[in-house]
């Protein structure tokens, strides 16, 4: 029998209603895709060595031992806390097979991704307990949409706990976090939840750049790492979405005053 409607799901049901929004703090990450929900213990050899994936685990922590580990250093997880684990980082993680961890588990896609180890505490009363709450609630439940709405909500609590990131920060991790390295500011805009014309301003001030000229200056340091690996013009204008390699070789050119292929031959 499912538990009538609590606090937490009215909250839950205030949250979703679109005029309600502005109450909560716009997403810090905005939920893409959720690939996997439960509520475990974890299962027997329970170890990642090296994990390199593109998406982030999401843990909350209700028993046992185990670690995260990055670049030599160790942290222990903690009863009551909530982890995001970062994407496309090597890290690993492993347990005391003597005291399995129990926990509340997603992975998740978010933009912008997740790309630092986030450790959380959940304190009482909190909108982000409540959130954590009814995802656990759902995972149990099995209910894939419900906890999507759930882990919407959480991620959109989570800077209810930390100091809010300016818009210009948040800017920069969004661009950062690009693939596809296609750029327009109303894609930003959507994604953050704030005007193009706030975005620019806060960009400007902080980095003395607009975005777009951040992103160009970010896919030109990509376009040179390429060319020096030894790819051909035609093949980075292609990858960097340039609509032509003569589109290409004008940006770079622009940027670092020589073509390509000269540019090339004074690094030799």
């Amino acid at each position: 029998m499912i538990d009538p409607m609590s606090v937490c799901d009215i909250n839950l049901e205030y949250f979703l209603d679109k005029r309600n929004r502005a109450v909560y703090n716009e997403f810090t990450m905005m939920l893409q895709n959720l690939l996997l929900v439960s509520e475990s213990y974890t299962h027997s050899d329970w170890v990642y060595r090296d994990v390199y994936v593109g998406f982030s685990r999401l843990y909350y922590i209700i028993d046992g031992e185990a670690y995260y580990e990055e670049g030599g250093k160790a942290v222990r997880f903690k009863k009551g806390f909530l982890y995001l684990t970062p994407v496309k980082k090597r890290f690993t993680l492993y347990e005391n097979p003597n005291d399995k961890l129990l926990h509340t588990y997603a992975h998740i896609i978010t933009v912008p991704a997740v790309d630092r180890f986030v450790e959380i505490e959940v304190r009482a009363g909190t909108p982000l307990s409540d959130a954590v709450e009814l995802w656990r609630k759902y995972a149990r439940l099995g209910d894939e949409e419900l906890c999507m709405n759930a882990i919407r909500f959480l991620l959109s609590c989570l800077d209810l706990q930390n100091e809010k990131e300016s818009a210009a920060t948040r800017t920069r991790r969004y661009i950062d976090s690009l693939e596809s390295f296609s750029f327009d500011m109303a894609s930003v805009s959507a994604a953050l939840g704030y005007s193009r014309e706030h975005i620019t301003r806060s960009f400007l001030s902080e980095y003395q750049l607009t975005p777009k000229q951040y992103f160009n200056e970010r896919r030109m340091r990509d376009a040179l790492e390429r060319l020096q690996s030894g790819a051909r013009v035609c093949e980075v204008a292609e990858a960097l979405n340039y609509a032509s390699s003569y589109s290409f070789s004008k940006a770079f050119k622009k940027q670092f005053g020589l073509s390509p292929e000269k540019y090339l031959k004074t690094l030799n």
